[in-house]
């Protein structure tokens, strides 16, 4: 991970996020935490960093449509999970994470 992976992970504010992520293609997947840019996947899955996954999850049960939205691996620690970049999010979904995550 270079100095400017890092500096960018650490802009924005994480929050616990303890929920399943569908990885489209590749099934259910949990996370542990959130932020506007991105979010941590808790899997022992051997993802190669740069890979792009599509994602689908819902930010609390209740909502009525999840969250659909491309993601690009920025790191992996291995056996345990991988930081990953949202890509394609859009205007209103960036809304949607920022309110939840000043909830917490």
């Amino acid at each position: 991970m270079t100095s400017s992976e890092s500096d960018e992970r650490r802009k924005n504010l994480r929050v616990p996020f303890h929920k399943q992520v569908e990885v489209i293609g590749l099934g259910m997947h949990r996370t542990s935490e959130i932020s506007v840019a991105g979010l941590y996947l808790v899997t022992k899955a051997g993802f190669a960093r740069d890979t792009q996954l599509a994602l689908q999850f819902k930010l609390e049960e209740g909502d009525d449509r999840p969250i659909q939205v491309r993601a690009r691996v920025l790191y992996v620690h291995e056996g345990v999970g991988a930081g990953l970049g949202f890509v394609d999010l859009s205007v209103a979904d960036r809304a949607r994470i920022i309110k939840f995550i000043e909830k917490r």
